[in-house]
């Protein structure tokens, strides 16, 4: 069942409900209101006749009867009757009614209803000093065709004024049920046709409007600003990499086949092409590692999350590096820093934040270790060549180097600051850069404060 249908059908169940209970309820309390009436008014008639009667104005039985037939209508009947249940004097214009009516004897004022076939009828008691001093019951019965044929005319009434309403109810359901399935029908024809077509459509934004449809809308196109920009991403990705690997690849093929040809007859020739070999495939597997790591998804479930005093850290991870590359890396550590972080994955960010200022600086490379008011922070000082400043908004981007001709030389891949941005997010820190060209770069690690 489609969803305006649904809204049409809800909302004309929820106004039926609602009008038959205010119609029930207005039937109902104009029902007791006319039987109340009744009821009072002929109590009133059987009062006046109680106290003709009284008077002495039917001091016989025949003179009784006539003065209870002036107090007769059409259709009802006026009836005394004794303590032993009989009747006494009986006047009607219906003789039915005698035999329908058993006598019945209230010493108190009281009233029933009852009906007969299709008519309804009320009757009154109310108690009565017979002539000869016997106490009686005074009843008078009358039909309640008016009171009937107004409450049949209210049911009719309620009814048209129920279809009055319910009929333009179903209308408006359908046309609120239009206007708010539209934008939605026209973002699934959206989705469809960027699926089918390969297109990043968005949809058009009421800028008057508010709603929660405009917000989808919103939403929508920013998931598809995302989407674009990664689809985006990912081509240049997909073509950087085969750009890179190409490169090695071809190095190699090239080798080998001087190594085919003359490796044996040569052995300078051979010992040239296995050292290539060699550096070409070391160098294509470090950055197929790299890759690798920038493609997964999972790198915030995969973090092992511990106390880690920073201090100790930057020392461990770059003593390695020091001793391999012969060149001068301090550590400043401002007493104990302590941080909750991913052990492995903070060393491989120093590894790639000191690598990349060894490669571009000849002097000694800094780490400043210290606790902000933000949190924890590390910095690493070069004083190298700097970074352009056109180059430094994008210099966490995969593949893009600043100096591409000086960066093939040093084996530099171009992944090594964007790993390095996604291992500081992971943590939910932040990684910032500042530099001056001919004075040196500084890059600075964020960190959120351990708890």
């Amino acid at each position: 069942m489609k969803i305006s249908t649904k809204i049409q059908l809800f909302t004309t169940a929820i106004i039926l409900v609602l009008l038959v209970g205010a119609n029930a309820g207005i039937y109902s309390l104009f029902q007791y209101r006319t039987n109340h009436a009744e009821v009072e008014q002929m109590q009133s008639k059987a009062e006046s006749i109680v106290k003709a009667v009284n008077a002495g104005e039917g001091s016989d039985r025949r003179s009784a009867a006539q003065l209870l037939r002036a107090y007769l209508d059409d259709g009802n009947m006026i009836r005394v009757v004794d303590s032993r249940q009989r009747a006494l004097l009986t006047v009607t214009e219906e003789p039915s009614l005698m035999e329908d009516i058993k006598p019945q004897f209230r010493d108190r004022q009281d009233h029933t209803f009852f009906s007969k076939g299709d008519r309804e009828y009320l009757t009154v008691f109310y108690p009565i000093i017979w002539k000869d001093g016997r106490v009686a019951s005074l009843e008078v019965t009358e039909n309640l065709d008016l009171a009937q044929e107004n409450l049949r005319l209210l049911r009719w009434v309620l009814l048209l004024a129920t279809l009055a309403v319910l009929i333009p109810t179903m209308v408006a359901g359908r046309i609120l049920s239009g206007l708010i399935l539209r934008p939605i029908l026209y973002l699934i024809a959206t989705m469809e046709k960027n699926r089918s077509q390969g297109t990043f459509q968005r949809l058009n934004l009421n800028k008057r409007s508010n709603d929660e449809l405009n917000q989808m809308a919103a939403t929508y196109n920013r998931m598809m600003n995302w989407m674009e920009e990664n689809y985006r991403k990912q081509q240049q990705f997909v073509a950087d990499a085969s750009h890179e690997l190409k490169t090695p690849l071809t190095v190699i093929e090239s080798y080998a086949n001087l190594l085919k040809r003359w490796g044996r007859e040569k052995p300078e020739v051979r010992d040239e092409a296995v050292e290539a070999i060699h550096s070409e495939a070391k160098r294509m597997k470090a950055l197929t590692h790299q890759m690798l790591d920038l493609a997964r998804d999972d790198i915030h479930e995969l973090l092992q999350l511990e106390s880690i005093e920073l201090g100790d850290l930057s020392r461990e991870a770059v003593r390695s590096l020091s001793r391999a590359t012969g060149r001068i890396i301090r550590v400043h550590a401002d007493g104990k820093v302590m941080a909750v972080g991913d052990v492995e994955k903070l060393k491989q960010l120093l590894f790639i934040l000191v690598d990349n200022a060894l490669k571009y600086s000849e002097e000694a490379v800094d780490i400043y270790v210290e606790d902000t008011e933000r949190g924890p922070r590390i910095q690493v000082k070069d004083r190298g060549i700097g970074i352009p400043k056109q180059d430094r908004e994008r210099i966490f981007e995969r593949f893009y180097r600043v100096d591409k001709d000086r960066s093939r030389e040093t084996g530099g891949s171009g992944l090594g600051l964007a790993i390095a941005k996604r291992i500081v997010s992971a943590h939910h820190g932040e990684l910032t850069l500042t530099s001056t060209e001919g004075k040196g770069t500084v890059v600075t690690v964020q960190l959120p404060p351990s708890e």
